[in-house]
């Protein structure tokens, strides 16, 4: 017997942005790895296609330079599993 897959949780897109706005606030509008304020994106710590959830405790503020180093796996950030 295999083991079932939870559906992940995705909002619909009014309520992304709501909560994209809640991530980058409670960040202080800053990249968690670097500090920089601008090029701000919000990342999925555990990604979609893994599913992680469009949830507050699976998202986190990163700058664009950043972020693009996380997606080709050269960051050496600690809070994130598996780089």
């Amino acid at each position: 017997m295999t083991a079932q897959k939870h559906p992940r949780f995705r909002l619909e897109l009014a309520a992304y942005r709501t909560l994209h706005q809640k991530v980058l606030k409670r960040d202080g509008w800053r990249c968690q790895n670097c500090g920089r304020a601008r090029e701000l994106h919000v990342h999925h710590i555990e990604p979609r296609s893994l599913l992680g959830g469009d949830v507050e405790e699976n998202l986190i503020t990163l700058c664009a330079r950043c972020h693009r180093q996380i997606h080709e796996r050269r960051a050496n950030i600690l809070f994130l599993k598996d780089l």
